[in-house]
């Protein structure tokens, strides 16, 4: 008999890695007769034992085994072979003749059953003869009489046929299972970064645990895969991967190949679910033997598992790969059909969250918005963040992106929910922003989604700013391109139409993909900037070309630029054509219901019904917009302001002065500062402008929340990063003297001082001619002033909000009470944030910023202090929480503000106050305030 010499040595694995974990738990088990060790392929069962060998040195024999071996002759010979050569170092060849295999076994076990010193056999690949009745009564008598000092290791993707119930009965047996062999983040960075110095962020070897799911062969591939890969190019590799075509070809080769065609039938359709239920199969596929097939793939290893509450999954590389082979198999729209037969099947069974999934998976919009209405009845508001959290990454196999979803799942969600959904995301942001900033993005965007559509668009703009640069870094482009549409939607509604017009141009310059189509946002933002700049013909060509969009998505987008076509005719005077365009808008928009879309529809029907002075239908449809837009406080504002020109025109000027205080409230509260002039007169906006130009001013720099640079009516944009820094750097040090070094080294820190001194020039150049477009000369310059090597900032024709904000505060002589509280009113006003609020890192900032936000603090407090003087508890209650709101960390204002409470018989709100405090300081920060509170409270006890 001819012997293949290696199926008899023992593997050699270079390098392997010392997995102190199992090693141990080997170690510690070699008194048992039997080590079982079962897994689906590629968990690394057969480099775990053969490098546990090497390391520890265990004397040992090694069979492995395949289909050759399924003969009982051809088994009990290499096993003798195997054995006679430990024992005796000859490498003879024992071929046992099939007359003699009974006398053979009786030899062997006696030999084995007498042993006295430690011997592991190990019987790999087991699966290759596990239904071999004979081999298998020959392998119970060896492991039933077999010394206690060897142990049989078997590695398996199935588990043995051989009384393991009655062996673990008599604990001669232990078990390693996939969920054992999977690597745990501790050893995937060890491979990664000891064994193979890839030097990988925590957040990394998070994604790999997660994608991977500690299986062995997928790690050894992406090695041999990152190993020469630039850390820059590695998050867009993370975000793409789902799997490789290595992964690929070594599940279908090891494994898919030796399925039969029922099973292989099984896997590809049933991997568009994220859960495998065997009734919801059967329907699904239109059999009886889902329960059956589902038992056998568990048993077997295969693709699947069962979690810890006992909910059968995919693994997650198994799944892709499935679904990859799914897509070769059927189009497109083969495979949406199939997630819509899905969605329909829970739909019956009123399992209403993965029927909306699949819905939005098989780009059934209608569906999805039907099943969004139910949902929102019936179910709590933070059940829907586990349907957003787990939405995207387990429904599609090939991963939805969060851009070609997120707006849409937010928009069509009711708003009192996504107001409910705001405390829980930021807490999810600020877990993730140390682990994983490719979620932290998309996290970040969806956010800004929620803020946008509840009517915080500053928070909104701050957000996808956020999500913006992550996106960059991780050069993920569809985030990118839908980041930059939202920012130039945020940016029309706050009238920077220059800005808009920017950001929508950058998102057009990105390619389209198949999943999210932001050329359709895009388009038709530039259509509704140019209409509102009375640019008519450059508006109705894109709105043609944002309908021919429309055609590419099922989501009722087409919503909007139907609406926007009613605008165009309306600002023509065509008002019929209009209202055609509008109610098209709304038939739509009744199919769908979301809240949003039909807000916008009947604020743009009441507009057009006011344009054409039937004031009854625009009074009706205006407070039918408010009904939709009653937690959307952005567009709600624009409806109070159409309806107070309607009410002062139907001559009720009482309802008109109410709506109007209501604004106000509104426009204050949420700091929408570009409201404030439309709320006021021509007349009082050109009595501002004049007053400026008076004054002489140029330059006008707004530093106070988001930055903006004038040049007399111009908006400049600085294109230099580098010029916008030196700039940044002259106001925070504005009429001071600036050595030239000093002031490299500032902006500059990280870059070598020759090599930076050209860039710095030239920015310097930029600069001069961006914010000073009339300059021939840099000797002309009014703003940037040279003297030898020192730079200064001249402020004689600039207006800078930093500096009226201070002089505001600082003016205090010969002034009375009320007129001091009317300039730290305006300070207020003034202060739309921190000072270059969407520039924290720059340390050169800090001191400036610092020093405008504690005088901010001090006039909140002081203008509340004057309240609570005059007995205006409500507006000093309401400066109280603007302070802790912007400073939630000073002992001394909690104290204060408490104080003031007491003193004015508010109990109940000092307790709630009280509560606050606690949480902050002493929940947060760990200093005891229980003594402190008790101290005050009984100081006060008169008001008890």
């Amino acid at each position: 008999m001819e012997i293949y010499e290696s199926k008899l040595r023992v593997p050699y694995v270079t390098p392997y890695l010392i997995r102190e974990r199992l090693f141990s738990f080997i170690e510690k088990h070699l008194d048992r007769s039997l080590i079982c060790i079962t897994s689906d392929g590629g968990y690394g069962k057969t480099t775990l034992v053969s490098s546990f060998i090497k390391e520890h040195n265990v004397p040992s024999i090694w069979y492995q085994l395949s289909q050759l071996d399924r003969d009982p002759h051809t088994f009990l010979s290499y096993f003798k072979t195997a054995l006679l050569r430990h024992i005796s170092g000859e490498q003879k060849v024992y071929d046992i003749s099939k007359e003699r295999l009974d006398s053979e076994l009786t030899s062997i076990s006696s030999i084995l059953s007498t042993w006295q010193e430690n011997l592991v056999i190990v019987l790999d690949n087991y699966q290759s003869i596990n239904d071999c009745e004979e081999i298998e009564s020959m392998l119970k008598t060896l492991i039933k009489h077999v010394s206690p000092h060897i142990t049989f290791i078997i590695t398996s993707r199935t588990r043995p046929n051989l009384e393991l119930v009655q062996l673990k009965l008599q604990n001669r047996l232990v078990e390693l299972k996939t969920h054992h062999l999977a690597f745990t983040k501790e050893e995937i960075e060890q491979f990664f970064v000891h064994l193979h110095h890839i030097d990988l962020q925590n957040h990394e070897i998070e994604l790999i645990l997660n994608k991977t799911e500690g299986w062995a062969a997928s790690l050894q591939l992406l090695q041999d895969l990152i190993k020469d890969m630039n850390e820059s190019d590695r998050p867009l590799f993370w975000l793409k991967f789902r799997g490789t075509p290595e992964i690929y070809d070594y599940l279908g080769s090891e494994i898919l190949a030796s399925q039969s065609e029922e099973i292989k039938s099984f896997l590809y359709k049933t991997c568009l679910f994220a859960e495998l239920n065997a009734d919801i199969i059967n329907q699904y596929l239109e059999i009886t033997n889902s329960d059956q097939i589902l038992t056998h793939l568990l048993e077997n290893h295969l693709f699947i598992y069962k979690n810890e509450f006992g909910t059968i999954k995919y693994h997650t590389i198994f799944r892709s790969f499935l679904y990859k082979e799914l897509s070769g198999c059927l189009s497109k729209s083969e495979i949406y059909n199939l997630h819509r037969q899905i969605s329909f099947i829970y739909e019956q069974r009123r399992e209403h969250f993965p029927a909306f999934a699949h819905s939005l998976a098989g780009k059934h919009f209608l569906l999805a918005a039907k099943l969004m209405a139910n949902m929102r009845r019936q179910y709590d508001s933070s059940l829907f963040l586990t349907l957003i959290d787990e939405l995207l990454e387990e429904i599609s196999p090939e991963g939805f992106s969060a851009a070609s979803t997120i707006l849409y799942l937010i928009k069509g969600m009711p708003q009192e929910i996504n107001k409910d959904l705001i405390k829980p995301l930021r807490n999810k942001i600020n877990q993730t922003k140390k682990t994983n900033s490719l979620l932290l993005a998309d996290l970040q965007h969806m956010l800004g989604g929620v803020y946008f559509y509840t009517g915080d668009i500053n928070k909104a703009e701050q957000l996808c700013g956020d999500s913006l640069d992550h996106s960059i870094k991780n050069k993920d482009h569809e985030l990118i391109s839908i980041n930059l549409s939202l920012k130039a939607l945020i940016s029309w509604h706050k009238g920077r139409f220059d800005h808009a017009i920017q950001f929508a141009k950058r998102a057009l310059s990105h390619p389209e993909n198949g999943n999210f189509h932001h050329h359709h946002m895009a388009t038709w933002i530039l259509a509704e900037v140019y209409l509102d700049q009375n640019k008519l013909s450059k508006g109705e060509s894109l709105l043609s070309e944002t309908l021919k969009l429309s055609g590419q998505r099922y989501d009722g987008s087409i919503i909007y630029p139907y609406c926007s076509m009613g605008k165009y005719y309306r600002i023509k005077g065509k008002y019929e054509e209009s209202l055609e365009w509008i109610t098209k808008a709304e038939s739509l928009g009744l199919e769908f219901n979301i809240e949003y879309d039909m807000g916008w529809i009947y604020y743009e029907l009441a507009l057009t019904y006011y344009k054409s002075k039937d004031l009854t239908k625009a009074e009706f449809y205006s407070s039918k917009a408010l009904t939709y837009l009653a937690n959307s406080d952005h567009m709600k504002c624009h409806v109070k302001m159409l309806q107070i020109q309607v009410y002062k025109e139907l001559g009720n000027e009482t309802l008109a002065a109410d709506i109007q205080n209501q604004l106000e409230m509104i426009v204050k509260k949420k700091n929408f500062f570009w409201l404030k002039q439309e709320t006021k007169t021509k007349d009082t906006s050109q009595v501002i402008i004049e007053e400026k130009k008076d004054k002489g001013f140029k330059l006008f720099l707004y530093t106070l929340g988001n930055f903006e640079i004038k040049y007399e009516d111009q908006t400049i944009s600085l294109k230099r990063k580098s010029s916008l820094q030196i700039l940044q750097f002259f106001i925070a040090n504005r009429n001071k003297k600036m050595n030239k070094e000093s002031l490299i080294d500032q902006v500059f820190p990280e870059v070598p001082f020759k090599s930076v001194k050209n860039q710095f020039y030239v920015s310097l150049s930029d600069l001069r001619k961006s914010i000073e477009p009339n300059l021939k000369t840099k000797k002309d310059s009014s703003f940037i002033k040279r003297n030898m090597d020192h730079y200064s900032f001249c402020l004689d024709h600039v207006y800078l909000d930093a500096d009226e904000f201070t002089q505001l505060i600082e003016r205090k002589n010969g002034t009375t009470k009320m007129e001091r509280i009317n300039q730290l009113t305006k300070a207020e006003k003034l202060y739309r944030g921190d000072f270059f609020e969407g520039y924290p890192y720059h340390e050169f900032l800090e001191e400036e910023r610092e020093r405008l936000r504690n005088l901010y603090l001090s006039v909140l407090q002081e203008i509340g202090d004057y309240y609570w003087q005059n007995k205006n508890y409500k507006i000093g209650i309401e400066y109280y929480e603007k302070v802790l709101k912007k400073e939630p960390y000073d002992e001394t204002i909690y104290v204060d503000y408490i104080e003031h409470l007491l003193r004015g018989n508010l109990f109940l709100q000092a307790k709630k106050v009280s509560a606050q405090y606690k949480n902050s300081i002493e929940n947060e920060l760990g200093i005891p305030v229980d003594e402190k509170l008790q101290t005050i409270f009984q100081k006060y006890t008169q008001y008890l």
